[in-house]
């Protein structure tokens, strides 16, 4: 095992939260996103010994097989519906009914902006929000970092001026 290469156990355990996060914020399911999860990890456990950490991250290298591996699933399926979770995915306020009902209609709302967003502009958000550096979302996407922090701040003001327009 190559020094700068951890076991892969070490990654498995490290960013099975994270990737899983990462792909059950754009499947509906927590079926999808598991059996996508699943499938990262047993292509990267193939692909591992082919792994040079010198040209990326094991990290972004893992990015990188959840991004296709997500993207194949909305190949598969014949849809483009991107970061769609379901509510109960989300923490719930269980103190007050009607403040869990105007959340839930506030988080679809918000999700009905994002999925308006240019597909390059939804990925990049989705990839810094699962905790990668602006470096590590330009190398995933084929852009510089400058590019990627371009296209995630552009997400982010687009996504503001809708949430906006819409509020007056």
């Amino acid at each position: 095992m190559l020094a700068d290469r951890p076991p892969f156990e070490d990654l498995y355990r490290d960013y099975l939260g994270r990737i899983y996060a990462y792909i059950r914020a754009q499947v509906s399911s927590s079926a999808d996103a598991e059996d996508i999860t699943a499938q990262v990890f047993m292509n990267a456990y193939q692909a591992y010994g082919r792994f040079e950490a010198r040209n990326t991250s094991p990290v972004a290298w893992l990015f990188r097989i959840a991004r296709n591996a997500t993207t194949d699933h909305f190949r598969a399926h014949g849809r483009r519906e991107r970061l769609r979770r379901t509510i109960e995915h989300q923490p719930l306020a269980f103190d007050d009914p009607s403040h869990m009902a105007e959340e839930r209609l506030q988080y679809r709302a918000l999700l009905d902006h994002v999925a308006r967003l240019p597909e390059r502009q939804r990925d990049s958000i989705a990839l810094r929000h699962s905790g990668l550096t602006f470096e590590e979302v330009g190398v995933l996407m084929s852009c510089t970092e400058d590019a990627a922090k371009m296209l995630y701040h552009r997400g982010l003001k687009a996504l503001r001026d809708s949430v906006h327009k819409e509020g007056e």
